[in-house]
């Protein structure tokens, strides 16, 4: 008996030393779940775009933290830097800072550029007559509305200040964009001195979207694109963050994702260092406050300033000028 025990012990022990480990994938960060995320932005702003989550609550991302309560591994909200990674080259798809509007307008719709290859599959495949131009038809006015889309912020406001981007360029500093929509999703070219210096993408967010449904469904992809999690940044409008940004570095440009859910869409907006880090100076005229009081009236409540209409006091018998009195 107690040999045949010690037989199938020693089996047991032969087939779990046998049994392969489960390989374990490199380079790619920890996904964020769900069930994860909570309110991190509890103590702050909420962010206008925020919208439900498969577990009805909001997909605003929770700061990991260790057990003592201090941030956690990279991606955590107490860090002060974004997270470094290699190289966002590759997000820029083409383009390089410093292109001028021109540069970009000749190298979309130039022939062989990079609208007409969007179309190159489908006038393959179609057939010579009115459906081949149908399709040059349709490639020309996307074209032409690139080029239209051209657009300086100078004294007049514009329809943008209304939209999602509104915090993204200032008025009288010579900034300008241009915008195109293809492969589903929406980008617009920043400039400031008609330099590029921002990518703006807005992605949709849908079941088969290429970002995912949920804003947490995209910062999980761009985890893993980039092999590091990003800094999480909860809602502060005093720092210049409107909504939950999650975001990365290399050594020239930063890459943030913003949460729009509530539109339903996600923004993913690579921008050049440099010119970030030069914005205060590049944007000298500041907005309007259309609270603020008006300087003359300011002046005469501080009183350095009077009115030369107000009836002046009479001098005073013994003050200077005063004839002194007969004895």
């Amino acid at each position: 008996m107690k040999r045949a025990v010690l037989v199938g012990s020693l089996a047991l022990v032969l087939a779990l030393g046998c049994h392969p480990s489960e390989p374990k994938q490199a380079l790619v960060a920890d996904p964020i779940d769900d069930d994860s995320t909570a309110a991190a932005a509890s103590s702050s702003s909420p962010s206008s775009g925020s919208g439900a989550s498969s577990h009805g609550r909001d997909d605003v991302l929770a700061p990991p933290s260790t057990a003592s309560g201090r941030p956690g591994k990279p991606g955590s909200a107490g860090k002060a830097e974004p997270t470094q990674v290699a190289s966002l080259t590759a997000r820029m798809e083409g383009m390089r800072w410093g292109m001028s509007h021109a540069e970009v307008l000749k190298t979309f719709t130039e022939n062989g550029g990079t609208l007409w290859k969007d179309y190159d599959e489908r006038l393959a495949k179609s057939r010579v007559g009115p459906e081949m131009t149908a399709i040059e038809n349709e490639r020309e006015q996307a074209k032409q509305a690139f080029v239209r889309s051209f657009i300086e912020f100078k004294e007049t406001p514009t329809g943008y200040d209304a939209t999602g981007i509104r915090g993204e360029y200032t008025y009288r500093n010579h900034e300008s964009l241009m915008v195109i929509s293809r492969q589903g999703k929406k980008r617009f070219f920043f400039f400031i001195n008609d330099r590029l210096w921002k990518l703006y993408d807005e992605v949709q967010l849908a079941e088969s979207g290429s970002m995912g449904k949920t804003f947490v469904d995209a910062v999980n992809k761009l985890n893993g694109d980039l092999g590091a999690q990003g800094r999480i940044q909860a809602p502060d409008p005093s720092k210049g963050v409107n909504a939950t940004t999650v975001d990365w570095k290399d050594a020239s440009s930063h890459l943030r994702t913003v949460d729009r859910s509530g539109e339903r869409v996600v923004a993913i907006v690579l921008e050049e260092s440099g010119t970030l880090g030069n914005l205060a100076s590049l944007r000298a005229n500041k907005p309007e406050d259309p609270t603020a009081v008006d300087p003359s009236i300011a002046a005469v409540t501080k009183g350095t300033l009077s009115d030369p209409n107000a009836i002046k006091p009479a001098a005073s018998a013994t003050g200077a000028g005063a004839k002194p009195k007969k004895k």
